[in-house]
């Protein structure tokens, strides 16, 4: 049994490094849609709860991908990932079979019987707090061995309207292999509450000018930086993964939640700086 509690503004983990980061797009179901009652009365009950009407049609043309096959082929991309101590997997849209719970089936796949779990509900904030969350419960593991998976998928079987998030236009995900860090770690700042006209002075006042940045849609036009459309929460952790092995310093993420305004930054850094042996 593990409590949770409200973090501070701003936490500095300082424990963990990104030592391998990869990013793999997902094509859609190869085989056309089977009948599947169970599934179906299984949504059908869930989206009548918050007045929204399961869609059998748009279900069954959607890629059907879900996060358990999307988690399987993400570890086996990776390299030598041998055993882990915690796993976290962070998430915006919902699961495209709910029935499966993708945290459960890590910790019975992966060597090392890890702590595994599940951050959701906050839409791109979601990875973020997986940082800090991950960097917080390292310290019960010496010399921990984490992985974060980052994880977007586009079936949606009910229609979508007024979304509070930036749907993704592609099945996607990213793993994030960390190990403990040397002189410093990873830097999570989370900041509640950010009017949007004041996102760019505090992203001055978090990330040092010289630092590259990457910034989500909740971001777009906040700070000199890269920012990434139509991947949803996992968008700027795609990027980063595309860029990191070509810069030599550390790179900065960031987004904000346009639902609670919240500002959240990750400083990572270079992947090349020395892991604790």
């Amino acid at each position: 049994m593990f409590l949770s509690t409200a973090p501070a503004a701003t936490t500095r983990t300082g424990r963990l490094r990104p030592a391998q980061v990869i990013v793999r797009r997902f094509a859609p179901a190869p085989d056309p849609y089977q009948d599947d009652p169970l599934l179906e009365e299984y949504l059908s009950d869930m989206t009548a709860l918050y007045d929204r009407r399961f869609r059998r049609d748009r279900h069954a043309a959607s890629s059907r991908v879900p996060f358990t096959e999307m988690a399987d082929q993400l570890v086996r991309d990776l390299e030598t990932p041998g055993p882990v101590d915690l796993v976290v997997l962070a998430h915006a849209t919902p699961d495209a079979d709910p029935r499966r719970v993708t945290a459960c089936y890590l910790n019975e796949q992966l060597p090392g019987d890890p702590l595994a779990f599940a951050v959701s509900d906050q839409g791109p904030v979601a990875p973020f707090t997986a940082l800090r969350l991950l960097g917080t419960y390292s310290g019960d593991f010496p010399g921990c061995r984490a992985l974060l998976l980052v994880m977007e998928q586009t079936t949606i079987p009910y229609d979508v309207t007024g979304a509070r998030y930036p749907l993704p236009l592609h099945d996607i995900g990213v793993a994030m292999v960390l190990e403990p860090a040397g002189s410093d770690g990873i830097a999570v700042h989370q900041c509640p509450d950010v009017a949007p006209e004041a996102t760019g002075a505090l992203l001055r006042e978090l990330v040092p000018a010289e630092i590259p940045l990457i910034t989500g849609p909740g971001l777009a036009g906040g700070a000199p930086a890269t920012t990434v459309r139509d991947l949803g929460a996992a968008g700027v952790w795609a990027e980063y993964a595309h860029r990191r092995a070509g810069v030599s310093g550390p790179v900065a993420v960031a987004d904000r939640d346009p639902v609670s305004g919240t500002v959240c930054v990750a400083v990572l850094p270079a992947p090349d700086e020395e892991a604790v042996p």
